[in-house]
C-alpha cells in the first residue's frame, strides 16, 4: 500500500466525524420540502460551501487533470474569456432568480406551471435518464481513484474467498453516500457537506502549499517547457496542435454556460433550498471567493504529477508508476489514473492521508447530492404527476428513499459494467444533451418569454435527446468500422443540438399563436398584483442609481450585500481586462514574449494563495453561524402537507389550506 498508518488514521477519524454530523440532523426532517429543499430556510454561507463541494467531485478532480496534462495552463486562460459571465448571471439573477421566485420544489414542477402536466412527465424522464447514466461513471472514477492512489490489491482474502477490490469500494462508497442522503434528506445532505466543505478547504490549502514547496517553480516551468512549439502547455497562443481542450471548446463552453445555466440538475435542491431569493443571489456572488483554496489545489496538483512525469530526476518513481499503468488494460482508465498514481509516488506522508480524506469527502457530498436530485426527480416528476393523487407525508419520503436507492444501485451494476472510451468531459457532455439540448431553450423561454408554447417546448425537448441519444450511439458504430475517433466530440454535439432546439421553440411556438396568446408570467412569479410576500424587501424595488442597476444591486441589497457586489465586479472584471490586454498586445503589436508566462502563472498560484487564507477564515465563521440558524429554524417550523411539489391549480379546494405541524418522520 501507498499510505502509512497516519495517513489512515486522518481519513478514519474524518469519516467517522462526518458520519456523527449527519447522524445528528436526522430529527429535524419532517416532511417533503424538508427532504427535498431543507423546507427553504439555507442561508447564503450554507448554500455555497456545501453547494460547491457537492457539485465538485472526485470525478470533477481527475478530469480537471486529464484536462491538464493535455492542454497546460492554457486552459485556465481561454476560461478568462467568459469572466464577465459570472458577474451577469450573479448580478440579474439569470434564470436562478426567477426559478426560486416560481416556488417550485424541482425544475420540472416548474414546467408543469409553464406548460402542462405532460410536459412535466416527458421532461422528468429525459432529465431523469439523462442524469444517472451521466452520473453512472460518478462511482467507477472516485472508486478507481482510492484504489490506484492507495495501491488497494486487486482482491483481498476474506473466509477462505478472494473478494474483488473494486466492487467493495463502489458498494462502501455508494452506502456511506446513501446512508447521508436518506437520513435526512436534504437537511442531512446540506449540514453533512457544509462541515465536510470547510473542513476540505483547509485540506486543500494544505495540499497545494505543500506541493508548491516541494517542487521547485523553475523544475516545473522546464518539465512544461517541454511541449511542442504549437502544443505550448505555457503559452495560449501557442496551441494550435492542441486537440480537445483547445479554444474552441471554451468558446463552445461560454455559449453552453449561458444557454444551460441551471438547467443541469445533479445539484437542484440546492437551486430550490434558500431561505429568499436573494439569500440564492448572494450565494452566487460570494462563492467566487469561497472556490480559492480549491481551485489552488486543483492547479498545483496536475502541475505536481506533469513535472514529475517528464523530470529526469523523478524517473525512479515514475518508472513505478508507468508499471502500474501497465497493468490497466483500458486506455481511457490508463489516461484518467496516470495524475493519480503519479502523485501517490511524491507525495509526502500526511499529504497523502489529506488528499485520501478530500477524496472520501468529495466522493460522498457529490454522490449523495447527486443521488439526491436524481431519486427526487423520479419520484415528483414522473411518479407523481402520472399518479395525480397526493400521497401522505409518510409515503412520499417512503418513495423517495427507495428511488434514490434505486439510483444507487443503478450506478452500482453502470461502473461495474460501463467500459469508458473517452475523457470525462466529453462523456459528461454527450450524456448531458439528452437532457441539456433541450432544457436551455425550454428554461429560458419559459421564465423569459410569454410567446414559449407547449407545442414549441415539445419539439426543443425531443429534439434534444434524440441529437443526445444519437452521440452516445453512433460513435460506438463508427469505431467499430474506423481506426480514427468519431469526428464529433461531445462539446460540438451539445452546440449542435442546443442550436437547434433554439429554432425549434421559437419557430414552433410564434406558428402555434404563442404570441397572441402571450402567458402570465406575473402570476408564475408571484410579482405584482399576485405577491402574497409577506417580506417586502423580497419584492422587486426600485433600483438605486443607474450604476447600481446596470449590475442589478436592489433595495434587497444590504450596505455589506453591495460592498461584496462590487467587489465581484472589480475582482471579475480586473482579470477580464489583464485578458483583453495581453491579447491586444499578442494579437496587434506581438509584444507578449514566451518568457511572461511562467511569471504570470505563477503570480496567478500566489494571488490563489493569498486569496485564499481570508476565504478560509470567512466561510468557516459564516458556514458555521448558518448550519447553527438553519437547526434553529428547522425546530420550530410549521410545515405545510401540501407544498410537496404538485402543482395545485385554482380548482383544487385546498388551494390555501391552514399550515399544520407535522410528526417526525423516521
Amino acid at each position: 500500500m501507498n499510505l502509512s498508518w497516519i495517513d489512515w488514521t486522518i481519513v478514519f477519524v474524518a469519516v467517522i466525524g462526518i458520519r456523527a454530523v449527519s447522524w445528528s440532523t436526522r430529527s429535524l426532517m419532517r416532511g417533503v420540502a424538508d427532504f427535498l429543499s431543507a423546507n427553504r430556510l439555507a442561508g447564503r454561507y450554507l448554500l455555497t460551501i456545501s453547494g460547491e463541494v457537492g457539485g465538485f467531485g472526485v470525478i470533477s478532480m481527475v478530469a480537471g487533470f486529464q484536462a491538464f496534462t493535455s492542454a497546460g495552463f492554457p486552459n485556465y486562460w481561454w476560461g478568462l474569456m467568459s469572466a464577465p459571465l459570472g458577474i451577469i448571471f450573479v448580478m440579474t439573477g439569470w434564470v436562478y432568480y426567477r426559478l426560486r421566485e416560481t416556488r417550485a420544489l424541482t425544475v420540472a414542477q416548474f414546467f408543469e406551471m409553464r406548460y402542462s402536466r405532460r410536459f412535466r412527465i416527458l421532461a422528468g424522464t429525459l432529465c431523469w435518464l439523462s442524469g444517472i447514466i451521466n452520473f453512472g461513471i460518478f462511482p467507477a472514477v472516485a472508486a478507481r481513484f482510492l484504489i490506484y492512489f492507495c495501491g488497494l490489491p486487486d482482491t483481498f482474502p476474506l473466509l477462505g474467498l478472494h473478494i474483488a477490490t473494486y466492487p467493495v469500494i463502489l458498494a462502501v462508497d455508494l452506502g456511506l453516500a446513501l446512508f447521508f442522503v436518506n437520513a435526512g434528506g436534504q437537511v442531512s445532505v446540506m449540514i453533512t457537506e457544509c462541515a465536510q466543505g470547510i473542513v476540505a478547504s483547509f485540506a486543500f490549502f494544505a495540499i497545494a502549499v505543500a506541493v508548491i514547496v516541494m517542487i521547485p517553480w523553475h523544475t516545473e516551468v522546464a518539465a512544461l517547457q517541454l511541449a511542442p512549439a504549437n502544443a505550448s502547455m505555457l503559452n495560449p497562443f501557442h496551441t494550435s496542435e492542441i486537440k480537445d481542450f483547445n479554444v474552441w471548446f471554451y468558446l463552445i463552453g461560454i455559449f453552453i454556460s449561458v444557454y444551460g445555466f441551471q438547467s443541469w440538475l445533479g445539484t437542484q435542491g440546492f437551486m430550490t433550498s434558500a431561505r429568499t431569493p436573494h439569500e440564492q443571489r448572494m450565494g452566487q456572488i460570494i462563492r467566487v471567493w469561497r472556490s480559492a483554496p480549491q481551485d489552488l489545489m486543483r492547479m498545483a496538483l496536475p502541475l505536481a504529477a506533469f513535472t514529475a512525469l517528464n523530470s529526469a530526476q523523478y524517473a525512479p518513481q515514475m518508472a513505478a508508476v508507468h508499471e502500474t499503468i501497465s497493468h490497466i488494460s483500458n486506455k481511457a482508465v490508463q489516461n484518467e489514473m496516470l495524475v493519480p498514481v503519479a502523485l501517490a509516488h511524491i507525495l509526502p506522508v500526511g499529504i497523502k492521508g489529506l488528499l485520501v480524506m478530500v477524496a472520501v469527502f468529495l466522493s460522498l457530498t457529490c454522490h449523495d447530492t447527486y443521488m439526491h436530485s436524481w431519486g427526487s426527480i423520479f419520484v415528483q416528476d414522473i411518479v407523481l404527476p402520472i399518479r395525480q393523487k397526493a400521497f401522505t407525508p409518510q409515503e412520499h419520503i417512503t418513495w423517495l428513499r427507495w428511488s434514490i436507492f434505486g439510483v444507487a444501485l443503478f450506478s452500482f451494476f453502470f461502473s461495474l459494467l460501463y467500459v469508458e472510451s473517452d475523457k470525462i468531459f466529453f462523456f459528461q457532455a454527450i450524456t448531458g444533451t439528452i437532457w441539456l439540448g433541450g432544457a436551455g431553450a425550454v428554461m429560458i423561454g419559459g421564465l423569459y418569454s410569454r410567446f414559449g408554447t407547449t407545442a414549441g417546448a415539445y419539439c426543443a425537448m425531443v429534439s434534444g435527446a434524440v441529437l443526445g441519444i444519437a452521440g452516445l450511439v453512433i460513435p460506438k458504430m463508427w469505431e467499430a468500422r474506423h481506426t480514427d475517433p468519431f469526428p464529433i466530440n461531445g462539446q460540438w454535439l451539445m452546440l449542435i443540438a442546443s442550436l437547434i432546439s433554439i429554432a425549434l421553440y421559437v419557430g414552433v411556438s410564434v406558428a402555434t399563436g404563442g404570441a397572441k396568446r402571450p402567458f402570465n408570467l406575473e402570476k408564475m412569479l408571484h410579482r405584482g398584483a399576485y405577491s402574497d410576500d409577506p417580506q417586502p424587501v423580497e419584492a422587486k424595488t426600485a433600483l438605486r442609481g443607474r450604476w447600481l442597476e446596470m449590475l442589478g444591486v436592489g433595495k434587497e441589497f444590504t450596505k455589506s450585500d453591495t460592498a461584496l457586489a462590487m467587489l465581484l465586479t472589480v475582482w471579475t472584471l480586473g482579470w477580464w481586462l489583464v485578458f483583453l490586454v495581453v491579447c491586444a498586445m499578442h494579437f496587434f503589436f506581438n509584444a507578449i514574449p514566451d518568457s511572461f508566462w511562467p511569471a504570470y502563472w505563477r503570480v496567478n498560484l500566489l494571488i490563489l494563495a493569498a486569496v485564499s487564507v481570508p476565504s478560509l477564515i470567512w466561510f468557516t465563521v459564516g458556514g458555521v453561524l448558518d448550519m447553527r440558524a438553519l437547526l434553529t429554524a428547522l425546530k420550530t417550523a410549521v410545515r405545510n402537507p401540501l407544498d410537496d411539489g404538485r402543482v395545485i391549480h385554482e380548482t383544487d379546494d385546498r388551494l390555501d389550506p391552514e399550515p399544520v405541524r407535522e410528526p417526525v418522520i423516521q
